[in-house]
Order: C-alpha cells, then structure tokens, then sequence
C-alpha cells in the first residue's frame, strides 16, 4: 500500500492522523525499527530504543509527536503508536478466508449454514447446528449439535465446541481449543466417585479471542460465561461455571477452579491459578504466579500466594531476601543475652 492510502484507511477508522514527510512511498511489511527497511513501516513507543529509531531505515515509523523530531523518516503522528501499529499491521496482513464447503467435510442436513460460511476438510457440523455469514470452520473442527455461532467467526483446526453451547459475533478460537467440554463434577460416596452431569452450557460473547488448546468447561447447571472483549492466552482453563467479565484479558497457563468470577477489565498474567467459589472485582491486576485464595474486593495490583496488593508483596520479598541475616542476628543477639544472663 501507498503510505498515504494507510492513513487514509487509518482516518476512516476514526484515527487522528498526522502524515509528516512524503506518503508516496510504497510498504508492503510491518517490522522492527533495526531490521526494517524502504518498503516496510516500523513503530515507536519506548524511549530506551531511541537510537534505534534515529538510525531507522524504515519507510515510515508510527509514533508520538514527542519524538518526531529524532525520527528522519516518514512519520505517522498519532496519540497511540501502539495501537495504530495494530491496525496497520491488520491492513497489510488480511485475514483471507475462504467460504468454499470442502467435500470431506460432514454436514448435517439439519443444520443451517448461512450461505457465506467455510466448512474445511474433515469439519464435522452435526444436527441444529446454526453458523451465521461470514463465518469459517477449520479442518478437523467438529460443532456438536444444537451449537450456535454468529457472524464472521473463525474456528480454526481441531476445535471441538461441544453441544448446545453459544458463541458471538467476531469470536476466533484457536486451534485444539475445547469449549464446552464436561466440568470436574464428581461426588464421593464410601470411596467411589459419582458423575454429576453437566449440564449447563458454555456462551461467549462478541468480539473475543480464545487461543490455541484452550480449555473451557460446561457449566455444572449454569452457564459458564465469557462475556464480550476478552482475550485468552493459550493454554488457559477455565472451569464449570466460572464467569469472566466484560474486556479481561488473561495470558498463558493460567487455570480458574470452578464459579470464580473475574471482574471487567482485569488482566491475569502467565500462570495465575484461582481458587474455587470466589470473586475478584472490576480493573484488579494479577501479576505471574500469583494465588488468589480469597475474594478481591479492591481493584488495584497484586501478586504472591497468597495474592496480597503489590507493595506489600514487594516488601516481603525484601524481606524474605533478608532473612538469612536477620536470623543470624538474632542469633547474635540471642548469644549475648544469654552471656548477660549468666553474669548476673
């Protein structure tokens, strides 16, 4: 694309825009500021990579008008390099799908495929199943009956999303996810373990991206529910009845036990576990590692195991770090004590 035509697209998605320097020059590709070069656009957002920026060969950068004036390429001028370097990255990386129906693909007759819809070779789509235009199912998916899926959604290879459950609109779920699979619901009777049906559903909202062997569990009676905006790492599971709120996001390895409820607009970092039956309110941040054993009820940042707000977290790593020294002190102290008592 013409450099110009990129802020022009940029403009039609409500972008604030200033193009400073030629927009005639031709990009094909999104990379680093060291390993660019004429045809390909860069971004800038941290200052540490300052000189990287000023020795730039890029064909244009997208940056803050802060550093403009170290930039001697062709600059997009916005308030969020960031999140402008998203959407250009997605203009020149086009999703292509494709609506052909493969022939190796098995289709219920009774389900109903809106007449834009992909179905991949080896697919399964079983009975009720109803898939809304614009949508794509990748090879090896199988939908179990009753499913629902909206408009423009991909399901990429060998996902399995189990029966009667419920996805939105612009909803992709990576490939070997499983939704709707059976909860962890067992009751013990003299030793033995009982099966308790699952039978509630899974419904995800719009606008959400499930990554690569994710695991989502049915509810036990109720839903389990992902509400609209979220974002989900690979390899996170997500227990029976467990409820994530409107715009979380929740990075790689994590594991909620079954009816926890994430708050709106909270982020979990890699490998945070949650125990069982508890809630954890709107804007709260889990950092790696961390334990939630107990409701939040504050939003704020927190970390450790137990998870506890971050500043005293960090001052009892502090101290942890210390505690070699302290006992030798107090063991010190302890010696002179005793020297002092048999004195006296």
């Amino acid at each position: 694309m013409k450099l110009r035509d990129i802020v022009s697209q940029l403009q039609q998605l409500g972008v604030k825009v200033d193009l400073i320097g030629s927009g005639e020059g031709d990009i094909q590709s999104v990379s680093g500021l060291n390993e660019s070069n004429e045809t390909s656009i860069s971004f800038f957002k941290d200052k540490k990579y300052l000189s990287s920026l000023e020795k730039t060969s890029a064909g244009a950068v997208i940056l803050d008008s802060a550093y403009q004036a170290s930039c001697h390429v062709p600059m997009i001028v916005v308030q969020n390099p960031y999140y402008v370097y998203a959407l250009v990255a997605q203009l020149l990386n086009p999703v292509k799908n494709t609506y052909n129906r493969h022939p190796d693909a098995s289709i219920n007759e009774s389900a109903q495929l809106a007449e834009k819809v992909g179905v991949m070779a080896q697919a399964v789509i079983q009975s009720d199943v109803i898939i809304n235009t614009g949508s794509v199912i990748g090879s090896g998916a199988i939908i179990e009956e009753g499913v629902s899926i909206g408009k423009n959604c991909r399901i990429l290879s060998n996902v399995v999303i189990s029966h009667h459950c419920v996805i939105g609109d612009n909803v992709t779920i990576e490939a070997g996810a499983v939704i709707g699979g059976d909860g962890f619901g067992w009751a013990n009777h003299e030793g033995t373990w009982v099966k308790i049906p699952q039978v509630g559903r899974v419904v995800i909202g719009n606008n959400v991206s499930i990554g690569n062997n994710v695991c989502i569990d049915r509810g036990a009676i109720d839903d389990t529910i992902i509400e609209d905006n979220c974002i989900i790492d690979n390899m996170v599971h997500i227990a029976h009845n467990v409820k994530i709120g409107e715009g979380s996001a929740i990075a790689g390895q994590t594991g909620f036990a079954g009816s926890t409820t994430l708050g709106k607009n909270c982020t979990v970092a890699g490998q945070v576990g949650f125990s069982g039956h508890l809630s954890v309110t709107d804007n709260t941040h889990l950092l790696a590692k961390s334990g939630v054993t107990h409701s939040i009820n504050e939003p704020g940042v927190y970390s450790g195991f137990p998870a506890i707000p971050v500043s005293e977290w960090q001052k009892n790593s502090v101290r942890a770090r210390n505690l070699d020294k302290m006992a030798k002190k107090v063991k010190a102290l302890q010696k002179q004590i005793d020297e002092l008592v048999d004195k006296n």
